[in-house]
């Protein structure tokens, strides 16, 4: 059998899982989250938490695909996956455009993250730098239940510093991206030459985007859920999220957020391109080198299926059928019939 045969003979059985098992489970989780926030005392962070659960609730449900029953049998995935996700989500719309853009308040929220990967660190008053602050131990409990869940992962331990690493440039990113507007550029670009490794050839918005998806500590649990990781496989398993990976998966999120950003008035990285066709190449030319890049993984096929549900899923947005028609053709297929097949599935599950 072809590889292209096994690729799509594992993405139908992978596609089947996520529907069946993995999407119902982050559905209901969620449930439960949206009941817990509804009881946050002040109204601001109320409304910030229940508004980052609706909005981007398809971010746990697309990064649910790393914790299907085939590869996590036991469901822990999911257990770390959506308090740690609804955490990031929550922390963007706080920030985003929040009452404070100052950048020790900013890491002072965002140390939330860096205690939800490190087990039995304690929990803190990250809104000790907030306007606002009494949340009902909202976001204490998020992090707990993200520790929570490291504890069933056995090879933890040979994660934990790129898992970290992860984290620290996420934070880097908001709090530039958020931070004083007239040095947000300044300070980005200055990132990208002290952190960025030149042979990549990104542009710094692309280095920028690769920090911001949460999708490398996804796939570095999956090889935690070994209990002794091969650390060659660790290695390879972050170089291929970081930056290609993430950097397909946050550019794609630009590129269909751009007239919300336009009229909001936040930054948005695709914006930087010289124009849609150079976007378009270049999200192209990062999409190919993952999928060079996987084949070295052990477990190519999923790596592939998920550089193609990335295309698959973004491209199915209504935003995207509205204004972006040709270039998302074009992305579309560079994918081919899986990426066509997952939008197709998509486009039904956000129906109408």
């Amino acid at each position: 059998m072809s590889v292209k045969s096994v690729d799509f003979v594992r993405s139908w059985r992978w596609g089947q899982e996520y529907f069946r098992s993995v999407r119902p489970r982050v559905v209901q989780a969620i449930t439960q989250l949206k009941e817990t926030a509804a009881h946050i005392p002040d109204p601001t962070l109320r409304q910030q938490a229940l508004s980052s659960l609706q909005e981007k609730q398809f971010h746990c449900e697309g990064g649910g695909v790393f914790g299907g029953p085939s590869r996590d049998p036991g469901g822990y995935l999911l257990q770390f996956l959506v308090p740690y996700q609804t955490l990031c989500d929550y922390l963007d719309t706080v920030t985003d455009r929040g009452p404070s853009q100052d950048p020790e308040n900013l890491r002072w929220l965002h140390q939330a993250l860096l205690d939800a990967v490190t087990p039995l660190a304690p929990v803190q008053d990250y809104y000790r730098q907030h306007p606002q602050g009494e949340d009902g131990g909202y976001m204490a409990s998020l992090v707990q239940s993200a520790q929570s869940a490291l504890q069933y992962f056995p090879g933890y331990e040979a994660i934990a510093k790129p898992m970290r690493r992860l984290v620290e440039l996420y934070i880097d990113l908001q709090v530039y991206k958020h931070g004083p507007q007239p040095t947000r550029v300044q300070n980005l670009t200055a990132w990208y030459h002290q952190e960025a490794n030149p042979q990549d050839g990104l542009f710094w918005w692309e280095f920028a985007a690769a920090t911001g998806s949460t999708l490398g500590l996804f796939a570095l649990l999956g090889v935690a859920l070994n209990p002794h990781p091969d650390a060659d496989a660790v290695q390879r398993v972050f170089n291929l999220y970081f930056p290609w990976i993430g950097a397909l998966h946050i550019l794609l999120d630009y590129l269909i957020d751009q007239e919300e950003d336009l009229q909001g008035g936040d930054l948005n990285f695709v914006t930087y391109y010289a124009s849609t066709e150079q976007a378009t190449a270049r999200i192209q030319r990062i999409y190919h080198r993952v999928m060079q890049q996987a084949q070295s993984l052990p477990d190519a096929a999923f790596h592939r299926y998920v550089a193609r549900g990335l295309l698959g899923f973004y491209l199915s947005d209504r935003k995207v059928r509205r204004h972006l028609n040709k270039p998302a053709c074009q992305l579309l297929a560079t994918g081919g019939s899986i990426s066509i097949g997952i939008w197709l599935a998509a486009r039904v599950g956000r129906a109408p």
